[in-house]
């Protein structure tokens, strides 16, 4: 897997302890069940991460079962929240 993030999402996460968790996040959308990518720089409860990669000071964590993409896509959003995207996609399968 490669991390592509700018500076500004590779600083933040650094800035929070240099740990980022990513798991998947269910929805419906047209009666049909979607995914997409939540992360954050601590683990939500009653989830069960590995650590799936390492790369210029980040450790990536990814819940049990969840397949690695070609890379993961990563930037700050408003109010600085991470997002994560998967191989430069929103939505995960």
């Amino acid at each position: 897997m490669r991390l592509v993030a700018e500076h500004e999402a590779r600083a933040a996460v650094r800035e929070r302890g240099g740990i980022l968790y990513v798991w998947p996040k269910a929805s419906r959308c047209c009666s049909a069940l979607t995914y997409t990518l939540e992360t954050g720089t601590t683990p939500p409860p009653a989830k069960e991460f590995l650590r799936v990669h390492e790369e210029d000071g980040i450790e990536v964590f990814a819940t049990r079962g969840l397949l690695e993409p070609q890379e993961l896509h990563l930037e700050v959003g408003r109010r600085g929240k991470l997002r994560a995207y998967w191989n430069g996609q929103a939505w995960i399968g």
